[in-house]
């Protein structure tokens, strides 16, 4: 029969939100965890020689061969043990903490047409001549009402506040009353305590390695990060920007380590402690400390000299091998990039000042959270020796990871001040994973962060609510590895020196966020706080939930645009041999229309290109077939009738039962599917057919972050022919640089051929087929 012409239309292409999609169940897998730096495990085919074979690789009625895919250990970082912190907002250690504030400070604040001062927030605040006046003012009155048995310790005029210390606590109530008898006093409440947004654990990696690549730094552990960096678009936004040395990015948190090598050329000189020292820590070694720890109270610098957590029993505190907070949020904000050290920070370049108000315990007063917020601000804050201090300018963004459920008139006068003044404040929307609001995440302009972990789903510790704006990557360490959080700087208290862990927590989101803004700050120095606020909302990714406007995207916000420009394309393979047919451009309705089609049996796929680069099937990318991925249906040309097919584009996931060539998934030559490795004693299996002789690769990789580490799997390949007999297999491309993704390059005659992919660890990969090497 003589070939005839005719036409395939393919119509109704559904083009699907890009996102993570789980592949084939709702449940995430809980993985091993290296502890002593060794991958362990030998996965091998089975064969009727093996006593006790692991793995079959055979198809029904196959032949089977022997044969060892090798997971060489990473012998090049190595695990701490875990710490579990556990800074419980309630638990028995003395009086102050059980009812959640100091047991002897008042905060007394004033209505200001008492004191002849503007309303809080106002432009003359922010000056030291008001500060001064207003301060002076504010004394005055406190002299005359104040009962005997209390004494003013500060002031902080910018939010007409003062601090009254109760030398007796039984008598605080008592006190409180009598000064609420003032008219000119707005409120008189205890001062609460305010909690760092906890961390279930750290666990420390010590780096050995590098990684580079076109637009990811070369620091040895951004393998580690790789995950979350990715999962907000950060290294397409990198190829933009890297940040500026112009953008000043406050973090009001527990203190900064300025010796730690991969943050401190990113550190300013002009930070502070408002950590005063009247708050004690009883020690489980007997004997006490204060929460300051550095017997000085308010002073400039905003050191931290240790980190203390309540023992088991919640009765005493033991101090931390491990910790630093607010190093560890700085470093996601601005870790020195691509310099070859440690871990890189959202911003390569970028000054951060660091501003402590939480003690070694964990926590701190409203009345010192709200100086830092005002000095953060570049307002006058108390100096704690009666008068005010004030840096030379204030920062563009807040980074507040910390919180309580309880709200406070004096640190949300402070919260007002700041965000009139033009900061942006990014705040931790909590970790008790409740709808209860957290402060001061949910104050009015405050842009308040949840967490999703490395699947892109919101973690279950995290806060949701009306109050919430944003979310982006806190980590989960519920899916079972210490690699499912954030990556970044922390000290070593018992030996003095820098290291790197993973953490989890809302404290951990809120960074992603606070860098991403300075970023934008970067390439556009104009931008008002809430220019910032709406660019980073309108642009994140997914639908608009509980947990926020949607997640965090990088390239989105710099660019002003969801992702970079695509165009949807359809492709023929013939379905005998697997031969690439012609390629074209959707049309202007969204179908395709192939032209001038031979007779014969055809597979038909479509996918999106990016930034007009005409390829399609690339990792990443939205990818689809007629009948579907794992098995495409086949369409029939025979004369001049039209054909219309319709099938959906998304994130290619195979099928869960590809355990065997019987099974196997169908893969194209210059397309790719996404895989979930059910257990290490089990292998996903596909088949290719290559439709003439040349080299062809087959390679895996990370649904988002590195392969081995970041959530996803360390894999092997081993090829097979058509009646299943295993041709060669491979092991890890790179595992000096934290590489355990598979690539296979060989000869291929034309025919049918199928490849097995095993893994370690139970968790994600794609593999991708093309021609060539």
């Amino acid at each position: 029969m003589t070939p005839s012409k005719t036409a395939i239309t393919a119509a109704g292409v559904t083009l699907l939100a890009l996102g993570l999609a789980r592949c084939g169940s709702n449940a995430e897998p809980t993985g091993w965890i290296p502890r002593d730096g060794s991958v362990g495990g030998v996965i091998t085919v089975s064969s009727p020689s093996l006593a006790a074979p692991r793995l079959s690789l055979g198809g029904a009625g196959s032949e089977t061969r022997a044969v060892a895919f090798g997971f060489p250990g990473p012998s090049r970082f190595t695990f701490g043990a875990a710490r579990r912190l556990t800074r419980a907002r309630s638990t028995g250690l003395t009086r102050a903490l059980r009812g959640g504030s100091t047991a002897s400070e008042l905060i007394v604040t004033f209505r200001h047409t008492a004191l002849g001062a503007p309303p809080v927030g106002s432009e003359v605040l922010r000056g030291a001549a008001a500060a001064g006046t207003v301060g002076h003012a504010i004394r005055a009155r406190l002299a005359a009402i104040v009962p005997a048995g209390a004494a003013v310790t500060g002031v902080s005029p910018a939010i007409l506040a003062a601090k009254v210390r109760v030398a007796d606590a039984a008598q605080r109530e008592a006190i409180a009353a009598a000064l609420r008898q003032d008219p000119g006093i707005a409120g008189v409440a205890p001062d609460r305590l305010i909690w760092l947004d906890e961390t279930p654990f750290y666990r420390r990696v010590s780096p050995d390695a590098g990684a580079t690549g076109p637009t990811t730094p070369n620091n040895p552990l951004y393998p580690f990060q790789s995950w979350h960096y990715g999962l907000v678009d950060l290294p397409r936004a990198w190829a933009i920007t890297t940040g500026s040395a112009g953008v000043l990015v406050a973090v009001v948190d527990d203190g900064i380590r300025f010796d730690h090598p991969a943050i401190s050329a990113n550190l300013t000189s002009d930070g502070y402690d408002f950590v005063n020292s009247a708050d004690s820590l009883p020690l489980c070694a007997s004997g006490t400390i204060s929460n300051a720890d550095d017997g000085d109270g308010y002073d400039a610098d905003p050191t931290i000299p240790a980190t203390y957590s309540p023992d088991s029993t919640g009765t005493c505190f033991l101090p931390d091998p491990i910790g630093n907070h607010g190093l560890h949020v700085a470093g996601t904000i601005g870790a020195v990039g691509n310099n070859g050290i440690g871990v890189a920070g959202v911003n390569w370049a970028v000054r951060i000042r660091p501003v402590r108000v939480l003690g070694v315990g964990g926590f701190g007063s409203s009345y010192d959270v709200a100086q830092g917020v005002l000095y953060a601000a570049g307002l006058p804050a108390d100096n704690g020796a009666g008068g005010t201090v004030q840096p030379p300018v204030g920062a563009r963004i807040i980074n507040l990871s910390l919180g309580s459920p309880q709200s406070d008139t004096t640190l949300q006068r402070a919260i007002l001040s700041a965000t009139q003044a033009g900061a942006l404040v990014v705040a931790a929307a909590g970790n008790a994973g409740t709808s209860t609001p957290e402060y001061p995440a949910a104050y009015p302009g405050v842009l308040a962060v949840a967490a999703v972990g490395p699947d892109g789903e919101p973690a279950p510790y995290s806060n949701y609510g009306s109050y919430v704006g944003i979310r982006a990557p806190g980590g989960n360490f519920a899916f079972g590895d210490a690699t499912d959080g954030v990556m970044s700087t922390i000290w070593n208290f018992a030996t003095g020196s820098p290291e790197y862990a993973w953490a989890e927590g809302t404290s951990m989101a809120t960074p992603h966020v606070s860098g991403v803004a300075a970023l934008l700050l970067s390439q556009t120095g104009s931008l008002t706080a809430s220019d910032l606020r709406s660019r980073l909302t309108t642009y994140a990714t997914g639908t608009a939930t509980a947990y926020g406007a949607g997640l965090l995207n990088a390239y989105n916000s710099v660019t002003q645009q969801h992702g970079p420009p695509t165009q949807l394309y359809a492709r023929l393979y013939v379905a005998s041999t697997g031969a690439i047919g012609p390629t074209v451009p959707a049309q202007a309705d969204g179908s395709f229309r192939f032209m001038g089609v031979e007779d014969g049996s055809y597979l038909v796929y479509g996918g999106a290109d990016e930034s007009n680069d005409a390829t399609i099937g690339t990792p990443g990318r939205v990818w689809g077939a007629f009948g579907g991925v794992a098995s495409p249906g086949a369409v029939t040309v025979l004369g001049a009738a039209p054909n219309a097919v319709s099938f959906t584009i998304g994130l290619p996931s195979g099928t869960l039962s590809n355990h065997a060539i019987a099974t196997a998934n169908t893969l194209v030559i210059g397309g790719y599917l996404q895989g979930h490795i059910v257990d290490s004693a089990t292998a996903d299996f596909y088949k290719v057919r290559i439709p003439a002789a040349a080299p062809y690769t087959f390679e895996t990789s990370g649904w988002v972050g590195a392969c081995g580490v970041a959530l996803e799997e360390a894999t092997a390949i081993g090829l097979f022919d058509g009646s299943g007999t295993l041709l060669t297999f491979t092991g890890y491309i790179d595992p000096a640089r934290f590489d355990y993704c598979s690539r296979l390059t060989l000869n291929l005659n034309p025919g049918t051929y199928y490849f097995g992919v095993a893994g370690l660890l139970g968790h994600r990969y794609r593999i991708h087929a093309r021609a060539g090497r």
